[in-house]
């Protein structure tokens, strides 16, 4: 379990933000998170192909770009 102390304005706005998306609070903050670690790990892979670490290959950069298009999200792959 983890507990955060959030301003009473940001409080507001994160559970206005859940009411919106017809989650929990709970829930709610659990997709925000997993949606800031993942973008985070995007962050991480751009900076090591940055460095001169090999990227990944053409085909699988397009695979992954037209999942995205149909709407379906995952992980950038390595």
């Amino acid at each position: 379990m983890i507990t955060v102390t959030l301003s009473d304005e940001l409080e507001a706005e994160v559970i206005e933000a859940a009411s919106r998306k017809g989650l929990s609070l709970d829930d709610y903050l659990a997709e925000i998170c997993k949606e800031a670690l993942s973008l985070e790990l995007d962050r991480r892979r751009l900076q090591s192909y940055r460095d001169g670490m090999p990227g990944v290959s053409q085909e699988r950069a397009d695979a992954w770009l037209s999942d995205l298009a149909a709407g379906n999200r995952s992980e950038c792959p390595r």
